[in-house]
């Protein structure tokens, strides 16, 4: 064994019960074990309770007779008596609030000292207010939550015998508790994710949002689900519930039946890892028995249900010798336990209930049973020391971290510090040759009489599912919960149907069917996908039948009515002049009207209209704009693959005139925009389409039009509240059109619960013309890649531009037309909801980022790391804590990691927060090229550990750092978010200066070669001039002393590529769009763009010279209680920088408003 546990272990499948306590379920396993901290017979545990009239009592533990293993008031009689018609079924508490009260029933030290005294009374309590026609039964249910299951005398009169039957024959946990005081969705989540990010509230009546919020919350982060698939393995969810739990987070968005396991089992197909999870009583739209143990449905039939999978699993032998089964609970579901639960480390310090330290305490023990032939029989051996000695359920994360290699750090602190039963001495040195026990069937109980029930977590987790996408459509989540439920209530108020028997199932009204179900599962994934902005696996849809002629779904028909914007210019088809296939409208109508018919949305061809604007366009582009638009597309190919001009299916002056063309003329023409503004909405205003369709130049006029409207706000919002915009092949973000025409941002459709309801983006990397992705933030947006690269035919345009291909592509069919066929769109209903951010809202952040160790010898530096520990102590003295900074040193520094440490730093930023990028290492120039290979303009680009000259993909450029801060809140006078970049390096090549490194790097002779020219007045090599380049900088000679510290870097941070040159411009768009601009940071650079940045030594001690620097300057001002804006701050650094003659003169870039502000930064005494 490599591990304390075999190596031989290829599977591991977890069966995950509900509601149940160690001391009820598993306490008495003491009469078989004397060991076992469970029931003392002898000295059983008492409750106090108080009734209603105020008379005292105390319920002492008891052993349960099987008449009473469900929870029914008054109890089931047995056959062939009939249970009472009213009868009603109960469920002990089991939410925080109850558990507090069970944990101590004065309330006083519930989580300081619990005392385990409440139980009885809670369950009173409960009981009191729930049952409506059988409140007598109230101290029954008391009873019943002190009681316990007893093991029989012999295997044979075990009551339970799968369960019981496991605890027999192999390995049984008495110190294993839930992870959190609280009910199921929590603990199932910690189980899953490690973590139930701050939310403890179930959704129910009253707390409906809040557990909507919980499962957004939860969808963001990794699960050991998406955590195992990211490596290579299998991993499946098996349930015959319709909403497993499990499929709700990251990585388990789909899920088998248990016949499926079954035949896995069978077919030597078992994955790595098995979860599954029983059914709550909805079985695939049928309601039958609920074997989950969730009260109120009798023990005996999740017995059963348990001996069923265990006994496939073990049938195999081969795959059984292989294998280790875990059995465990949720919670403890209401029922007593005498074990105090211990403290443990804490996932948050914020939580949605009244919890003071939350977090630092786990739930009630729970039971756990561990089978495998390579383990010991009996129970999990412990030192004197318990309470350092328990598991919870990341234990079993912890485990199968270990177990496949996956790091824990990646599902949280509480895996992070878990033990776990892996190296407990509980394994076997070679597998148990003895067959595997085939345990006994259990005899379940007649049905014949019960009330026809849908248990209360079936109805939920439906009702979760119908609320949260509600919610996520704009909706009321409170209405359509009880909406949700009203089907099942007015059935049950019936009571016309009943099961004759657990083998006949009822199907109902009452129950949707599981295709239902499933759609609105599938549905919900992609709402909380979009929420986070990833990226799921499509979940395969059920077939659908292919519509005959004249045929029509039997779907209700509603008003649904879509306008087409198209994608050129010049749509009709008249004397040759045409630039489309003539029959492209009734084409885009065929193929609208086929997929909303596959989703079951009827549409009539009289409610699909289009735009015509080339009265707008009047004579169309002239020779001059369609030559621009040539060099704008040539240009756009620099950095993507050669273009071929041949594949658009049209002569190349047919096409640059009615796409490039247009789009050029709509650019330069500022009255033709406000026309076609105006065009669109009159048009809208008067057809009132639900979906608005708009591909290339129809997309621009789109975006401009609703844009507009929703920066006016007024009766121009009113028009366009609650419709669905749907963009394609679109140029809106490319950085020509958002400079000269939005003003360097790419706004929202929507403000404060205003606007278009939902904006749907769909790109394909491999269209040719002029688009680009939308990298923006927007929650109502939603981005789908369409990605398609079709064969050239004749009769379209460019194929990898043309609307049937991004329309009809596999990610539109399963990511836009099922969420385009709902009855909201139709209904026009509003929708901007505040998603949740998966890392919470914090007001400040920094990224610290130094590179000493480079791969490369010669580049490696000294001071870099010391630089980061400087600055984030300076940081952390300035008002941020140390979970606000992240460092990233050395290999770890990749541009992927960097990247998406980049992505952390400014997601959720808001007016007023604070962001600090520091980096500390090597930077460089790079000659960046044309579409014609010629170098024609420098760009700068940090360097970072996976540097590769040759591999643009290893680089980071301003045009990569723009997408991460262009479009944070901005106002040019400091009210926005403050993100301040400081950059402790240099681009002009690298040498050593005596015993200090320089911060840069020298490029080799190939590709220095195309940076120099020869110059023959000087007879000697000098710097190549380029000109101006719009996304790089001017190469050509400047001034240094006329621009100063204030003068305009375009390098770096300044995001030149996205702001007009003139200033009047940028505040017309500014008005016109509701901006400022794009996001201009505050740039502090080591030094200028033909300096060098070296290193200083400070005794023995390596740091940046400009790090040391700032540092040793804010200090000083603390001394001196002086307070200096940033621009001063940095001139008195350059000042000491010029004394100890470094050669290097440091530089500001910034909005002057930002870089006069004071900086708020501070630092003690510098010490080593």
């Amino acid at each position: 064994m490599s591990n304390n546990w075999p190596d031989e272990i290829k599977h591991v499948v977890v069966l995950m019960m509900e509601n149940r306590s160690f001391d009820h379920l598993l306490g008495d396993y003491t009469s078989i074990n004397p060991a076992c901290d469970g029931i003392n017979r002898k000295a059983p545990s008492t409750n106090p309770l108080k009734d209603a009239s105020g008379n005292s009592a105390v319920i002492t533990q008891t052993a349960e007779t099987p008449d009473y293993f469900a929870l029914w008031a008054p109890p089931a009689p047995s056959p062939p008596a009939l249970p009472a018609k009213d009868s009603e079924g109960f469920d002990l508490g089991h939410e925080f609030v109850d558990v507090v009260k069970q944990l101590d029933v004065s309330l006083k030290t519930s989580l300081t000292a619990p005392k385990l005294d409440g139980f009885a009374q809670d369950a009173y309590d409960k009981a009191r207010n729930d049952l409506k026609v059988y409140k007598t039964y109230s101290q029954s249910m008391a009873q019943r939550a002190m009681n316990y299951i007893p093991f029989g005398a012999t295997p044979a009169a075990d009551p339970l015998p799968a369960i019981q039957g496991l605890a027999r024959n192999f390995t049984v946990c008495d110190r294993w508790f839930a992870s959190v005081p609280g009910p199921t969705w929590p603990n199932r989540f910690f189980a899953m994710l490690g973590s139930c990010n701050g939310h403890l509230l179930m959704p129910s009546t009253g707390t409906v949002l809040a557990g909507i919020k919980s499962l957004i919350a939860q969808f963001g982060g990794d699960s050991i689900f998406s955590l195992l698939r990211d490596k290579g393995h299998d991993v499946r969810i098996y349930s015959d519930g319709a909403i497993p739990l499990g499929a709700l987070v990251k990585g388990g968005l789909q899920h088998m039946s248990i016949d499926n396991f079954k035949s896995d089992v069978a077919g030597n197909k078992l994955p790595e890892l098995s979860w599954i999870e029983p059914s709550y009583g909805l079985l695939n739209g049928k309601l039958g028995p609920n074997v989950s143990h969730h009260p109120p449905e009798d023990l005996r039939f999740g017995d059963q249900f348990v001996g069923e999978v265990f006994n496939a699993l073990s049938a195999n032998t081969d795959l059984w010798n292989k294998t280790l089964f875990v059995l465990l609970y949720d919670e403890h579901g209401g029922f007593h336990d005498h074990v105090v639960p211990p403290t443990c480390v804490a996932t948050g310090s914020t939580v949605d209930v009244e919890w003071p330290n939350p977090f630092t305490r786990l739930g009630i023990r729970v039971p756990a049973i561990l089978a495998s032939p390579w383990l010991k029989p009996g129970l999990i051996p412990w030192t004197d020391n318990l309470q350092a000695q328990h598991y919870d359920h990341t234990s079993l994360l912890a485990f199968l971290c270990d177990h496949f290699q996956l790091p824990r750090s990646a599902l949280g602190a509480r895996v992070v510090a878990a033990q776990h039963f892996g190296n407990a001495p509980i394994w076997r040195t070679a597998a148990s040759v003895a067959p595997a026990p085939k345990l006994a069937a259990t005899a379940v109980p007649s049905r014949v009489g019960l009330p026809l029930i849908e248990s209360q977590l079936a109805t939920q987790n439906r009702q979760v599912v119908d609320s949260a996408s509600g919610y996520l459509d704009g909706l009321d989540p409170e209405q359509i919960w009880k909406n949700s439920a009203q089907g099942v209530s007015s059935f049950l108020d019936s009571r016309t149907r009943a099961l004759a028997e657990p083998g006949q199932a009822a199907l109902t009204s009452a129950a949707p069917s599981a295709d239902s179900l499933e759609a609105k599962l599938r549905r919900l994934q992609d709402l909380m996908a979009t929420a986070h902005g990833q990226t799921v696996a499509a979940v395969a849809a059920p077939t659908v039948k292919t519509l005959q002629a004249g045929a029509v779904p039997a779907v209700v028909p509603a008003q649904l009515r879509v306008l087409c914007l198209p994608g050129v210019g010049f749509t009709q088809a008249a004397n040759g002049q045409g630039s489309t296939d003539a029959n492209w409208q009734e084409q885009w109508r065929t193929l609208i009207r086929s997929q909303l018919a596959q989703n079951g949305r009827v549409i009539d061809d009289q409610d699909i209209d289009f735009l015509p604007f080339d009265d707008q366009l009047k004579d169309g582009p002239d020779f001059a704009q369609i030559t621009r638009g040539l060099a704008m597309l040539r240009d756009d190919a620099r950095g993507k693959a050669d273009e071929d001009f041949g594949s658009w299916g049209l002569p190349v002056n047919q096409m640059l005139r009615t796409t490039v063309g247009a789009i050029v003329q709509w650019i330069e023409d500022a009255e033709l925009r406000t026309a076609l503004t105006q065009h669109l909405l009159d048009k809208i205003d008067a057809f009132n389409p639900q979906i608005i369709f708009a591909q290339g130049l129809g997309s621009l006029i789109g975006y401009d039009a609703l844009r507009r409207s929703v920066a006016k706000k007024g009766s121009a919002l009113k028009l366009v509240d609650g419709r669905v915009f749907v963009s394609f092949g679109s140029p809106i973000a490319l950085p020509l059109v958002m400079r000269e025409v939005w003003g360097g941002r790419v706004m929202r459709l929507s403000e404060n619960g205003r606007g278009i309801r939902r904006w749907f983006h769909l790109y394909n990397p491999n269209d040719g013309l002029l688009t680009r992705p939308i990298t923006s933030p927007d929650s109502a947006r939603v981005d789908l890649q369409t990605e398609f690269s079709v064969p050239l035919r004749d009769d379209l345009l460019d194929l990898n531009h043309a609307a049937q291909a991004y329309l009809s592509s596999a990610t539109s069919e399963t990511g836009l037309w099922p969420q385009l066929a709902r009855d909201v769109v139709a209904a026009g209903a509003l929708e901007v909801p505040a998603f949740l951010s998966r890392s919470g809202q914090r007001k400040r952040r920094a990224l610290v980022v130094g590179i000493n160790d480079y791969p490369e010898p010669g580049a490696r530096l000294d001071g870099c790391i010391n630089d980061t520990y400087l600055i984030s102590r300076m940081l952390q003295e300035s008002g941020y804590d140390a979970g606000d900074i992240r460092l990233l040193h050395d290999a770890r520094a990749t541009r992927a990691n960097f990247v998406e440490r980049l992505e952390w730093l400014v997601e959720g930023a808001r007016a007023g927060d604070e962001r600090v990028l520091f980096y500390s290492g090597h930077g460089t120039q790079l000659p960046a090229y044309s579409s014609s290979g010629e170098a024609d303009r420098m760009d700068e680009t940090l360097v970072l550990y996976d540097f590769d000259w040759d591999d643009e993909n290893t680089h980071f450029t301003d045009k990569l750092f723009r997408q991460f801060y262009s479009h944070l809140p901005f106002d040019p006078n400091g009210h926005g978010a403050k993100l301040t970049v400081m950059f402790d390096c240099c681009y002009a090549g690298g040498m050593t200066r005596g015993n200090g490194r320089v911060r840069g790097i020298t490029p080799p002779s190939d590709i220095r070669h195309r940076m120099l020219r020869w110059d023959p007045y000087a007879g000697d090599w000098d710097r190549r001039v380029y000109a101006a380049d719009s996304d790089g900088r001017d190469f050509s000679e400047h001034d240094h002393t006329s621009r100063g510290l204030t003068r305009t870097r375009s390098t770096q941070g300044a995001a030149t590529g996205l702001r007009p040159e003139k200033k009047a411009q940028l505040q017309r768009q500014g008005k016109l769009y509701g901006h400022h601009g794009p996001y201009m940071p505050l740039m502090l650079y080591a030094a200028r763009e033909n300096e060098k940045a070296n290193e200083y030594e400070v005794g023995s001690s390596s740091y940046g010279a400009f790090t040391y620097a700032v540092v040793e300057q804010l200090r000083k001002l603390q001394q001196e209680n002086v307070t200096l804006g940033f621009d001063k701050l940095i001139e008195q650094v350059g000042k000491v920088l010029s004394a100890r003659s470094l050669g290097q003169t440091p530089e500001i870039v910034g909005p002057s408003g930002v870089r006069e502000a004071v900086c708020p930064w501070k630092i003690s005494g510098l010490g080593k």
